[in-house]
């Protein structure tokens, strides 16, 4: 930071700027003013930054500025330098980038390296060589640590012994600019640490300081450095590409040890070759741990390659069983020899099918039209063998001239697996009849089937093969309706699987991420700390790092405020267990801790997974129940006046028992009770949970 330094009497008074100023005699117009003055001008120059260069220009003065006694020689101005004097009317001022008026043997900073600040002297020789000698032992102790814990303890213990030093700390900086002891040495009493305005001053001015008068150090102030009572002090900060991460300090208790201007550039040495260190022991973490993450994924892939092989090796071995099986249900008699040999079949496909799947790259299947006859002929050939060992008469209509598209595989195979459980469960003499009707892009093939069935709850396998086929099914009023697509451009887009939202600074996490959205069955998607516009697609889960985002609790308000992510999960990682309340606050779902593994990570998205599945079904609940008491309601209200309109119209149908419209009214009037009757079975009617996870309301 730059200073003016002036004196003022006896007392040199210091100002310092951040931004461009002006000096002269207006103190409204000015920064740095001197009202007495009369020999300024109101505003007499300017000081001005142009890079990391500050600039000193004149504003056209009645008395002009000098500049290290000559005047300005640009227009423009002139580069300003550490220790430079500046004169404006009699006013004497000087340009520094640290702080002035220290004499280097009480108070010091910004010292340079050893070699510069080594006097000629011949005893000075033997100090350096000294000094290098416990440094090069220091930074070997420091170098020896593999870890980035071990090097904060070691640099901290070998710094002390440097020095010779009584007690020290080493601190980090957090996100909101406050100071986090990571680790102390020495004699430290119970309550009493280092003062925070030393601190502060280090990471403002980006310099190592050294004070053998704390007490009495213009540059420090507050009631801890008062309470601390001690001899000298040493304190340089822990820059690393230009970031300041946190802070070296040690110190004296005795005043008769003080430090010197030659111990601080050893110490400021020290904590620049130990920050390095430390910066490349964090390199060294993040690449052990991308490696593990690279070696857990290695491992999941062979364990699956694994279980595909024995999933292969089980179906191989199945395979000659299922040929005997085949060769002598050739032989079987009758009805139920042509109803065992067609189940055989669907197995035999079933299995071929599996073969496939167990393959490590599958090829896939092109599709091709199919006309309806052929596939009315093959299902009703399936059908047939079952339907006459149970006694059932099958009336098939007619199949219109027309083609569906088969996209390959076993979708043959999976309409059985649909229709067959529900065929088994038909009585002796009961009738199924199919017809074929047409909608926009598909052909329905309607079975109506008797009364007294359940709906069809196809397995897992059927259900996928139906819907990666594009055909859907409806069952109501003891009709299965099968939609069975045109043509390719009928067929439904793939569904895309739910996006996993990571926000993030930190590229090292997403190969972790990755690992994980795969194995959930997800597509990871980076986002920015500040939520897209809408509309978005649906996020399965929202993840933000606390490690790699600026303002963690403003990243969080402000996705939970947009639309689309108002009651998605927010799973915050790498936070500390001091922050949860103020995440949970700011709309947090859960968190995890630094230093989480794979398997935590995606077990704790499984349990949000399960968490939201359950919200939703209470809310489906509550929602239910307004909607009954909503029947309830409607039903009363209805009632009423459908009482006294029936009423009228029968003392209406006595007197003009010729009148046609009036029994036309009456059957409208008994329409309207038979559907408030239903509105009453919605009331009354307990729901029916379905293997898919659905439920309805059975009316009968």
């Amino acid at each position: 930071m730059p200073y003016l330094s002036w004196v003022d009497g006896n007392q040199l008074v210091r100002h310092a700027f951040h931004e461009a100023c002006r000096v002269g005699r207006d103190p409204l117009a000015c920064a740095v003013a001197h009202p007495q003055l009369a020999e300024l001008s109101r505003e007499h120059a300017a000081i001005d930054r142009l890079g990391a260069i500050w600039w000193l220009r004149d504003l056209d003065s009645a008395n002009g500025t000098l500049l290290n006694g000559r005047p300005l020689l640009h227009p423009q101005g002139n580069a300003l330098q550490d220790g430079d004097t500046l004169e404006l009317g009699g006013w004497r001022l000087t340009f520094n980038e640290g702080f002035p008026g220290l004499d280097g043997t009480v108070f010091a900073e910004r010292v340079g390296d050893l070699f510069q600040e080594v006097r000629p002297e011949p005893a000075q020789a033997m100090v350096l060589i000294r000094s290098i000698e416990l440094l090069q032992r220091a930074t070997e102790k420091l170098l020896r640590q593999v870890d980035a814990d071990g090097m904060v303890k070691g640099l901290l213990e070998e710094s002390l012994h440097l020095l010779s030093g009584d007690r020290g700390f080493l601190v980090m900086r957090t996100k909101e600019g406050a100071w986090r002891t990571a680790h102390r040495v020495g004699d430290v009493q119970e309550g009493i640490g280092l003062s925070r305005s030393v601190l502060d001053y280090v990471a403002r001015e980006h310099t190592a300081v050294m004070s053998n008068q704390p007490l009495a150090d213009p540059r420090f102030g507050g009631l801890s450095l008062v309470e601390l009572h001690r001899g000298s002090l040493l304190c340089a900060p822990m820059v690393d590409e230009g970031d300041l991460h946190g802070a070296l300090y040690i110190d004296r208790e005795a005043e008769g040890r003080p430090f010197t201007r030659f111990d601080l550039a050893v110490f400021q040495a020290f904590v620049r070759l130990g920050s390095m260190a430390l910066h490349q022991a964090m390199l060294n973490r993040r690449a052990l741990s991308h490696a593990e993450q690279q070696g857990e994924l290695l491992r999941l892939r062979t364990e699956r390659q694994r279980e595909a092989d024995r999933h292969g090796e089980l179906l191989t071995a199945l395979a000659a069983p299922l040929r005997r099986v085949q060769s002598w249900a050739e032989g079987l008699p009758g009805l139920a020899g042509e109803a065992i040999r067609g189940q055989l079949d669907q197995m035999t496909a079933l299995f071929e099918h599996g073969s496939q799947e167990g393959h490590t790259e599958p090829t896939p299947m092109a599709g091709h039209p199919m006309q309806v006859a052929a596939l009315q002929e093959e299902l009703v050939q399936r059908w047939e063998s079952l339907l006459r060992l149970r006694k059932v008469w099958l009336n098939a209509g007619p199949a219109p001239a027309a083609s569906v598209w088969m996209p390959g595989g076993s979708l043959v195979v999976a309409l059985a697996g649909l229709v067959e459980p529900m065929l088994m469960q038909l009585q002796e003499g009961s009738a199924l009849s199919t017809r074929w009707d047409q909608e926009r892009g598909s052909w329905i093939l309607r079975l109506g089937l008797p009364q007294g069935l359940h709906g069809p709850i196809p397995d897992a396998w059927t259900q996928r093969m139906l819907q990666e086929a594009g055909v859907r099914w409806h069952w109501a009023d003891q009709a299965l309706d099968l939609f069975l697509p045109e043509g390719p451009d009928a067929m439904p887009e793939e569904p895309s699987r739910p996006l996993l939202g990571l926000v993030s600074d930190e590229l090292n996490l997403l190969g972790l991420f990755q690992t994980v959205a795969e194995a959930g069955n997800l597509w990871l998607h980076p986002l920015e700390q500040e939520p897209p516009p809408p509309p978005l697609p649906k996020f399965r889960f929202l993840v933000v790092d606390a490690r790699g985002t600026q303002d963690l609790e403003g990243c969080i308000r402000a996705y939970r405020r947009h639309p689309s992510f108002a009651t998605t999960p927010i799973l915050v990682v790498r936070c500390t267990e001091d922050e949860t309340p103020r995440l949970i606050e700011a709309g947090a779902t859960d968190w995890l801790t630094e230093g989480f593994r794979w398997e935590a990570l995606h077990h704790r998205l499984q349990v949000l997974r399960g968490h939201t599945e359950l919200q939703q079904r209470a809310l489906a609940t509550e929602r239910l129940e307004s909607f009954r008491q909503m029947a309830g309601t409607l039903k009363h209200e209805i009632n009423n006046p459908l009482a006294i309109i029936s009423m009228q119209v029968e003392m209406l149908q006595r007197k003009y028992p010729e009148e046609v419209k009036l029994a036309k009214i009456g059957e409208m009037v008994d329409r309207i009770r038979a559907l408030v009757q239903v509105l009453q079975k919605m009331r009354e009617t307990p729901t029916e949970d379905y293997a898919d996870g659905s439920s309805i309301l059975r009316l009968g």
